[in-house]
């Protein structure tokens, strides 16, 4: 029904992996501009800062995506509930690095150094990007912390880019912090990165045609707080109740009755 009555293809709408759009904001275009100039230039260590819904992850895929495309080694992984073992075995595997179970951490570091030297030799950077590095166990961060060191060269092609909340960053010892070479924040929307968004997710699934009337737009917006995930699933909501109340466009009221029931159901999910 949510389809058939808004005449497009699939969801304009989605949060998470199945994602298939990203929207390229003024924001996440500046932090792939910086994403990519860390590696171009050689740094070491950069951060991406931003709370959660701002699309750190998103932005972390599609860098990657990027610098593949470029001809760089990239890994990309989440440190949520590994082990430093376990750390190193996911970087390892993404590198082409065939390690054994019995591999201890010295030997896969040594593996690791390895391949990232002979790729060097070959003048290729190595990208390690960090999903969600905020969650990561103490013991873990120390081993995040000593990876950038891994080659020790000035003009080392080897960089490495955290991505974590504010909260998650404040955890942080002051010598990571100082080993920072670039910090990358990101910003909510504005509401015209908002309206444009929504213009765009609605194009690329089939629709041409406004869904949404001017009030609607800015009424989503504002109870989103430009925060994108929110956007994204008011917007979402904001359809399927239209498409039910069989609605030629959705306005303003249509948005805050789906914006209680977002947040009815979030809380239930609480």
């Amino acid at each position: 029904m949510y389809l058939h009555h808004w005449g497009i293809d699939r969801s304009p709408f989605q949060v998470g992996p199945n994602r298939t759009s990203f929207y390229r904001s003024v924001a996440h275009e500046e932090a792939l501009a910086r994403i990519d100039f860390l590696s171009s230039h050689r740094r070491r260590l950069g951060l991406l800062l931003g709370e959660s819904g701002i699309g750190k992850s998103l932005i972390l895929q599609v860098a990657a995506r990027s610098l593949k495309r470029a001809g760089k080694v990239v890994v990309l992984f989440d440190p949520a509930g590994a082990s430093p073992t376990k750390l190193y075995w996911q970087v390892a595997n993404q590198l082409g690095i065939s390690s054994a179970a019995e591999d201890d951490l010295p030997q896969l570091w040594s593996r690791i150094a390895d391949r990232v030297h002979e790729n060097c030799i070959q003048q290729l950077d190595t990208v390690l990007l960090v999903d969600d590095a905020g969650s990561a166990t103490p013991d873990v961060m120390t081993e995040l912390l000593r990876l950038p060191q891994i080659d020790p060269q000035i003009d080392a092609r080897w960089t490495t880019v955290l991505a974590a909340s504010p909260a998650g960053a404040r955890q942080w010892t002051e010598s990571l912090c100082q080993q920072i070479d670039l910090r990358i924040d990101l910003e909510r929307w504005d509401e015209p990165e908002t309206v444009g968004f929504i213009q765009i997710a609605l194009i690329e699934a089939g629709r041409f045609t406004p869904v949404f009337d001017e009030e609607a737009v800015s009424t989503l917006h504002n109870l989103a707080k430009g925060l994108p995930r929110h956007v994204v699933r008011l917007a979402d909501f904001s359809m399927l109740a239209g498409a039910a109340a069989k609605l030629e466009m959705i306005d303003a009221e249509t948005v805050r009755r789906a914006h209680r029931e977002v947040t009815q159901t979030t809380m239930v999910a609480v």
